[in-house]
């Protein structure tokens, strides 16, 4: 009789704290809602995050902000995020880096955080300096190897799509093209411009307007298909690396033990964000596709990233930090 009072006693206590949970999602968000963006202001990312979060502030009723907080490879704010309240108001933009470097003890994400949904996936387009003499990928290969550890590349970050894009570029074609680190996207390709450097992989955002203007050349993309912003650029693998994909993306995370009824919430309201004319509208003119993805799909996107990419940095031998 006791053992039944105590198992009843639990039973309604798990049904209140379901109840509870289910009260909870139904009344979020009753404050600001803040996300954290790991880069500094003015990117691609920051632009296509800013761009989500005024539309999630129609739809759910409440502010939606950004905190800027770049640094140390994108894991100053990774951090703050996974240490954050697990309440639904502190989200985070999480992506490609992330994933290369959550293998590594010190910053296992796949622990710390919970995938909400896919925001976008960028493919990188390799740009050269107009002055470098290489009009396609197998001209820039023999140029390569005609001159090893004498052409440069600009690194916009450590275990960067454009970063590990490079490196697998060069294992793959045996060529040694020397990597120049900058703090960022923009720097890389200022110099790039300037002849500083002879090439990056970059967002088309970065790079169409310059290679209209004939101040750099597109040589192939990152992805499996064709770009919808450049597609008149060959993919890697149609200009000769045939099965090379390495393509950008990001999504919004949370704490680990946000509420799951939270977390489907925010799925269901960034979903319908990204379906939203204006948004859509930005992310195209940025060379970004919405990703459209449910919570478990993300989760488990994001799991299968973290296993291929870090075994890929520990096949290329990149340092984590």
């Amino acid at each position: 009789m006791q053992r039944a009072a105590l198992i009843g006693a639990f039973v309604g206590a798990f049904a209140l704290s379901v109840c509870s949970t289910a009260v909870k999602a139904q009344d979020y968000p009753t404050k600001p809602v803040r996300i954290i963006v790991p880069y500094a202001p003015g990117g691609t990312i920051d632009t296509l995050t800013r761009t989500v979060a005024a539309r999630l502030s129609k739809s759910l009723g409440q502010s939606v902000f950004i905190e800027n907080r770049p640094g140390g490879a994108a894991q100053i704010g990774a951090n703050s995020l996974a240490q954050a309240e697990p309440d639904g108001y502190t989200l985070g933009i999480i992506g490609t880096a992330h994933a290369a470097m959550s293998k590594d003890r010190k910053f296992q994400y796949t622990k710390e955080l919970q995938p909400v949904a896919m925001v976008a996936v960028v493919q990188g387009l390799l740009c050269v300096n107009a002055t470098v003499p290489a009009n396609s990928l197998k001209e820039l290969i023999a140029l390569a190897r005609s001159k090893p550890g004498q052409l440069t590349y600009g690194n916009a970050g450590n275990l960067s799509a454009g970063h590990l894009a490079m490196e697998l570029f060069k294992s793959e074609a045996g060529i040694d093209i020397v990597a120049v680190p900058y703090k960022g996207g923009a720097p890389a390709m200022q110099d790039l411009l300037g002849g500083t450097i002879n090439m990056t992989i970059s967002g088309p955002f970065n790079s169409l307007q310059n290679i209209q203007d004939g101040k750099l050349r597109a040589i192939a993309s990152t992805g499996a298909t064709r770009s919808l912003a450049a597609p008149e650029v060959p993919t890697f693998s149609e200009a000769g690396l045939l099965g090379f994909e390495l393509n950008e993306w990001y999504g919004i995370f949370a704490p680990a033990k946000t509420p799951k009824a939270l977390v489907e919430k925010l799925n269901v309201e960034i979903r319908r964000a990204l379906e939203d004319n204006e948004v859509s509208g930005t992310f195209k003119r940025m060379g970004s596709e919405p990703g459209q993805m449910s919570v478990a799909e993300f989760d488990q996107f994001f799991q299968s990233e973290t296993v291929h990419l870090g075994n890929l940095v520990t096949k290329l031998g990149l340092p984590l930090e």
